[in-house]
């Protein structure tokens, strides 16, 4: 995997990758010290790019572990609604393929799996501007409800408070990996601030 994502970052060359991966935060633990100890100079990730790990919806919940918001793509600014689990929608549309290719020899299996799979992509390829057009508009409808939501939420609140919490979330957002700000999205039992006090 330490191979595959530092040649992907190699070949793409930007200044923020999110890392989609069912167990992004095992495989973060220990990636930077990775890095530095086994990666080749010519392969290391540059001091200026950001990395974010992120697990995909359906996974994440499962975890089920404190204070794992840090891999919730529900809070990670700019990634929409994104479940970030196409890879595996695929495997329904193919289970049929298991049954009707296991008594093939393996060049024959591969072939057929081939191609099912390119069909596969190329149907996603030539429909992708229909699908990026729909989920824009969509986006754009639900961008404005929230927006409305947020502003008739927020002004019903202490304008101090409002500025506090958001002030927390924002540097929380902002820190990279792994967080050592605190975290606006875990908590449990009595929370105390400067401005309010209440129980969960």
């Amino acid at each position: 995997m330490d191979y595959i994502a530092a040649l992907v970052i190699y070949a793409c060359a930007v200044s923020l990758i999110l890392f989609s991966y069912d167990i992004a935060c095992q495989w973060f633990v220990n990636l930077f010290r990775r890095m530095d100890q086994h990666w080749p100079d010519h392969l290391r990730i540059p001091a200026s790019t950001k990395l974010i790990p992120a697990i995909p919806k359906l996974h994440e919940p499962m975890h089920g572990r404190k204070n794992h918001q840090e891999f919730s793509l529900n809070f990670i600014p700019g990634v929409g609604k994104s479940d970030m689990e196409t890879p595996e929608c695929v495997w329904a549309g193919h289970n049929g393929l298991g049954n009707s290719t296991k008594m093939q020899g393996p060049g024959g299996r591969h072939d057929v799996l081939d191609d099912h799979f390119g069909f596969w992509n190329w149907l996603k390829y030539i429909g992708i501007g229909k699908t990026l057009i729909s989920q824009y508009k969509a986006a754009l409808a639900e961008c404005n409800r929230q927006v409305e939501g947020h502003r008739g939420l927020t002004s019903s609140l202490d304008q101090e408070l409002v500025a506090r919490w958001e002030e927390i979330c924002v540097a929380w957002e902002e820190d990279t990996y792994p967080k050592s700000r605190e975290n606006p999205y875990q908590t449990e039992g009595k929370c105390e601030y400067p401005l309010f006090t209440f129980r969960i």
